[in-house]
């Protein structure tokens, strides 16, 4: 009886441990890492006249998004599905392949579906390159960070990282 009594608590706690670790709902977020032989970004200080540049590994994923830490603001540039008339950087397959991808600090997207189309580095503060084979899922995949400084602010950095 000691024994049974035992095995079922330990079952239980086995059981909420496991519940703790994934949520209430069994969601686990997505892991993102930062591996610089799979993403790194180049400069790690970009400027208005200022292109970024992506080295990327093999197997780096389909997909390209960029958030704006400050409001949370994604960009999504490449996507395997993406929304019809929305601009993109190159197609899923293309970025793919690709071991070097440049974007201009004026490249042009929207933040929101019903957004204005504006350039990604339009305010200065800190950046995040997200990439991975499917962006919107819990798969995760790779992140390098860089900050972005407008022409006007003398060098000064945003601490928003």
């Amino acid at each position: 009886m000691l024994v049974d009594r035992f095995m079922k608590n330990l079952f239980l706690a086995g059981v909420l441990l496991s519940h703790q670790m994934t949520g209430v709902d069994g969601y686990e977020p997505a892991v993102w890492i930062s591996n610089k032989n799979m993403l790194a970004c180049s400069p790690e200080t970009l400027r208005a006249s200022d292109s970024l540049v992506l080295m990327l590994g093999s197997g780096h994923g389909r997909e390209l998004a960029i958030r704006r830490v400050a409001d949370n603001a994604w960009y999504f540039l490449i996507g395997v599905l993406p929304v019809e008339g929305e601009p993109q950087l190159m197609t899923s397959a293309e970025f793919s392949k690709a071991g070097r991808v440049e974007i201009s600090a004026s490249f042009k997207a929207r933040a929101s579906e019903n957004g204005p189309l504006e350039p990604i580095f339009h305010r200065p503060g800190a950046y995040e390159v997200y990439v991975s084979d499917n962006l919107e899922s819990e798969e995760g995949g790779y992140v390098c960070r860089l900050d972005y400084v407008a022409a006007n602010t003398g060098g000064s950095i945003n601490p928003d990282r």
